[in-house]
């Protein structure tokens, strides 16, 4: 069974965030703490290199 729709949505311009498809602020707001904990644990990982490279030498 075929659905017709019985009239077509008016075209309407699309919104600066529409047209790239996400915002910065949006990502960041959403993604908090989760790229919070991602900086902590990289920047835990570098130090702890440069401390175990201090301590080889």
């Amino acid at each position: 069974m075929l659905f017709q729709q019985p009239e077509l949505p008016k075209d309407q311009p699309a919104t600066e965030s529409q047209q790239y498809g996400f915002e910065l602020s949006d990502f960041l707001s959403d993604n908090f703490w989760f790229l919070l904990i991602f900086v902590a644990i990289t920047a835990f990982v570098i130090f702890d290199h440069y401390r175990r490279k201090k301590q080889r030498k």
